[in-house]
């Protein structure tokens, strides 16, 4: 894998972007024949003989650049064998589709996965987005307690405003699901909140709200950002990279939660992007889109299936 990276001198910044690989692969078809001169190649020799003896200074440079200019059909045959050999040495070191997939899916920004899973509940696991003991450290008492939806929407808008988790702790709430399932719901919350972070709240260490326990913080600031050395001070980098594997982990987790399903508009609402960059991190985690339609209105969910398959991208030509 290569990336480019581009320094913005004014903001003392370097932006790093993974740089497309173009694999190119030259094949000789044929050789191309050519039919003699009409006054014949003899005619020709002799023409040329006369001319370099008794031609002007003007006729014998003509002569001199038909030589030079002469295709010597032994040469290309020698040359046809050597670009041969260079284009099958060069062949060789082609990546298969199989390497390919292989490397991408080492390097995909996605939960750790089983790619022989037979069932989507054995695909992720979420104890590898949160732990039991960061969920137990989550306080719902005063959200059990609620009893009207204006208050807990305003209640859960002062964390992050998310359509999303507000439904599914209300639905929750109103059919008494036990606490274990609404500390999951927060904890999305939490992961939303966090795409939020300032630049200084990162260098500070709370890019959560101070009621926050500070395993759940450290584990977010451990998975989804980076520490850069500059000069003598050491940045908390939370790149473009970094926020789309932060994106991936909570739809991950919106799908182990909810039943293997996601709403890709709504969930491209709450996190103020395009449903198609919803759509394409979906199939990213092995999802497949279903579009229905209602009257005017279409409705896009994805499913995580199973046997699980992810988008390959080539970049060339398949061997």
């Amino acid at each position: 894998s290569y990336v480019v990276g581009v320094v913005d001198k004014a903001a003392g910044t370097v932006k790093f972007t993974e740089a497309p690989q173009l694999r190119f692969k030259t094949v000789v078809k044929a050789r191309s024949q050519f039919k003699p001169s009409q006054i014949g190649a003899k005619n020709t020799l002799a023409r040329h003989i006369l001319g370099e003896t008794f031609g002007t200074v003007k006729r014998k440079k003509a002569i001199a650049a038909q030589e030079r200019n002469k295709v010597k059909v032994d040469s290309l045959v020698s040359a046809e064998q050597v670009l041969k050999n260079v284009i099958d040495d060069s062949e060789t070191l082609l990546p298969s589709l199989e390497s390919i997939k292989e490397e991408q899916d080492a390097y995909r920004i996605i939960p750790p996965f089983n790619i022989n899973a037979t069932t989507p509940a054995d695909v992720y696991k979420l104890e590898s987005i949160m732990t039991a003991s960061e969920l137990k450290s989550i306080d719902v008492g005063f959200i059990l307690e609620m009893k009207f939806k204006e208050d807990l929407k305003a209640e859960l808008d002062k964390v992050y405003p998310s359509s999303w988790v507000f439904t599914k702790v209300f639905e929750a709430l109103q059919t008494n699901q036990d606490k274990a399932k609404i500390q999951k719901y927060i904890y999305i919350l939490f992961m939303m909140k966090f795409l939020t972070a300032t630049r200084g709240a990162l260098k500070k260490g709370t890019p959560l709200p101070p009621y926050v326990a500070p395993q759940i913080t450290a584990s977010m600031l451990d998975k989804f950002t980076e520490q850069q050395q500059d000069g003598a001070f050491v940045n908390t980098a939370f790149s473009d990279r970094h926020k789309d594997k932060l994106r991936s982990y909570i739809m991950c987790a919106i799908l182990l939660v909810d039943g293997f399903r996601l709403d890709v508009d709504m969930l491209a609402s709450d996190l103020k992007i395009s449903a198609q960059k919803v759509s394409t991190a979906c199939r990213e985690l092995g999802c497949a889109i279903d579009i229905s339609k209602k009257g005017s209105v279409e409705k896009k969910m994805a499913k995580l299936v199973t046997p699980l398959k992810f988008p390959v991208k080539t970049n060339g030509a398949k061997r």
